[in-house]
């Protein structure tokens, strides 16, 4: 059947309204499951520290009737500190831009500052968690930079006996890896740092164990597993997985999806996209904290031509209460 002749169609019109949603959607995640589920607290200075301290060994503990008392032989407690790592986001929106109408928002500097602020959270959670950075006091010209999570592990680390793997403790140390563990000689202070992978291998449930066994021995009590998505869905395949999870709902832990029942105690696996891709952290949660010496702030920057600028910032670092009772499995199959 034709067309009749002059029939006006709206492939020739002139002045048809463009049909543009009055929505912007954002298919970024902005799940920040090491950040949602640590701890927050106040740094007062730029160099934030604290104390840690332990209970003596168990011991048979008896005495002789009548024999004089002795002092117990007390130790020291253990001082330790991370460096404010200082992060920022800037925006910058013409007065043209501001004027005219948007679609999808309405005021554009407030469209890309909430932007802005779920991006920096983003990029606090993959410096704490995709990262092994030194802390680093800083100087002229460089930024201070706080020690990520994989940085505070003493010997609670699983390596693999290669040479090509070594951990530094500081800039002229280093501590090969050995037998599959790291030996003595690291400390949790946030200078532990992996220098290269060595010969990768697969993540299995003996390592989780391994872990969590270790982690138990030296006083922790973890109950997060983080690790990538790859390695979440091996996870899910492992024999101590939870069949019963209805009270997932009613835990602390955000983002958690399984439950596994080990030999001490239950741990829950959270998948975490800024996860470092090579690592397993075995974490007690309530023994990390993020202390902010300045806190999510929005500064208005003086304004040199037509246009509004504004900065979000925040100055934080983050605080490692108890590095033994965590630990990381490294050197794995991505």
């Amino acid at each position: 059947m034709a067309v009749p002749t002059n029939t006006v169609q709206t492939y020739t019109r002139v002045g048809i309204k463009e049909d543009l949603a009055d929505v912007i959607y954002n298919i970024s995640p902005i799940e920040v499951p090491f950040m949602s589920n640590a701890g927050k607290g106040n740094a007062s200075q730029s160099n934030h520290e604290w104390q840690t301290d332990g209970l003596a060994n168990a011991g048979a503990n008896k005495q002789i009737e009548g024999d004089d008392a002795a002092n117990l032989a007390t130790v020291a407690t253990t001082r330790l500190g991370d460096y404010t790592q200082i992060s920022t986001k800037v925006i910058g929106v013409s007065g043209t831009d501001q004027a005219v109408t948007n679609a999808g928002r309405g005021d554009e500097l407030a469209y890309q500052m909430a932007k802005a602020g779920k991006e920096l959270k983003r990029d606090m959670e993959h410096t704490m968690i995709g990262l092994e950075t030194f802390k680093t006091a800083g100087a002229a010209g460089t930024a201070r930079e706080l020690g990520s999570v994989g940085t505070w592990y003493g010997g609670n680390i699983s390596g693999t006996a290669t040479a090509a793997e070594n951990y530094s403790a500081a800039a002229n140390t280093t501590y090969a890896n050995a037998a599959g563990a790291v030996g003595a000689g690291l400390n949790g202070d946030g200078l532990v740092k992996r220098n290269a992978n060595g010969t990768l291998r697969a993540f299995t449930e003996d390592l989780l164990k391994a872990g969590l066994k270790k982690s138990f021995e030296l006083g922790g009590n973890p109950d997060v597993v983080l690790m990538t998505a790859s390695h979440k869905q091996t996870a899910s395949g492992f024999n101590g997985i939870a069949t019963n999870t209805n009270d997932i709902a009613s835990k602390r832990v955000i983002g958690a999806v399984d439950v596994y029942i080990s030999d001490f105690g239950e741990v829950s696996f959270v998948a975490d996209r800024f996860q470092q891709a090579n690592r397993v952290d075995i974490l007690e949660m309530d023994k990390w904290e993020l202390a902010y010496l300045r806190p999510f702030e929005t500064k208005e920057l003086a304004k040199t031509g037509d246009a509004d600028r504004r900065m979000i910032l925040t100055e934080y670092t983050l605080v490692s209460r108890a590095p033994n009772a965590n630990y990381g499995i490294f050197a794995l199959t991505a």
